[in-house]
């Protein structure tokens, strides 16, 4: 372990810390490896239900290490952006919920990790956007393949090649943000949505998510007709038995 990557745990969430300040958070081949490591710890501890994907000191990341990737060759570069690959879908086909707090620079790669959580809370002094095309990359973490789909083609076709950094109203116009916080408390903000998370059936949370990454990736009848097995199924369990008699005694 690198010690650039923290994991720290506390009643069912995890804080999944990129803690590179010295490089505005920039993550290198080694805290990748970290983060794919965390993220695989994580998926195996059953205490943990939701993940909060932060960064360190003001900053959530300035995105790929630029002296890492200079020295890369083509074949270390398709490791690295493999590896960028495995994180995405370790996050997205989790049991657990990832939530990504975004303040600062919250830039290339690591804004684009940051798609592949569940939803992402910002900061109004956040500074998002895609700058790779200006040193002749695309993208690093999924933005060409994940970006298009909360914004649009146009857009996102738009913010990739013009490399343009884009603010907190942006990102929630575009479908990209759920919510704005004040700075001073986007750690509390993360934890209280965790929390809410955490007050709900944790097979209703789980197979929730799995309903909608379905809905992404297969036709609309299909994803219907797994809505309608997984709805059954919770029916038929005894804790969301209890809540609806819960519900009709109030």
């Amino acid at each position: 372990m690198s010690g650039k990557v923290q994991l720290k745990t506390s009643r069912g969430i995890a804080h999944l810390i990129l803690n590179n300040p010295g490089k505005l958070n920039a993550i290198s081949l080694s805290m990748l490896e970290d983060l794919i490591e965390h993220s695989r710890r994580i998926e195996e501890d059953s205490e943990i239900r939701v993940v909060l994907l932060q960064g360190s000191e003001g900053n959530f990341s300035s995105g790929a290490d630029i002296s890492d990737l200079a020295g890369f060759d083509k074949k270390e570069a398709l490791k690295f952006h493999m590896k960028m690959n495995a994180l995405s879908r370790a996050m997205q086909h989790s049991s657990k919920i990832y939530i990504a707090l975004l303040q600062g620079f919250s830039l290339g790669g690591g804004f684009e990790l940051s798609l592949s959580a569940d939803m992402r809370i910002c900061t109004e002094d956040v500074i998002m956007g895609q700058p790779e095309v200006n040193i002749g990359l695309n993208a690093g973490a999924g933005g060409n393949a994940i970006l298009p789909r909360f914004t649009g083609k146009g857009n996102a076709m738009y913010l990739i090649l013009t490399g343009e950094k884009f603010n907190a109203a942006k990102g929630l116009e575009l479908g990209i943000i759920q919510k704005i916080v004040p700075k001073s408390r986007i750690i509390q903000e993360g934890e209280k949505l965790a929390e809410n998370i955490l007050s709900l059936p944790e097979d209703t949370v789980s197979l929730t998510k799995m309903a909608v990454n379905a809905s992404e990736n297969t036709s609309i009848d299909s994803a219907l007709e797994m809505e309608a097995l997984i709805f059954s199924w919770l029916n038929g369990e005894k804790e969301i038995k209890e809540k609806m008699k819960k519900f009709l005694k109030k």
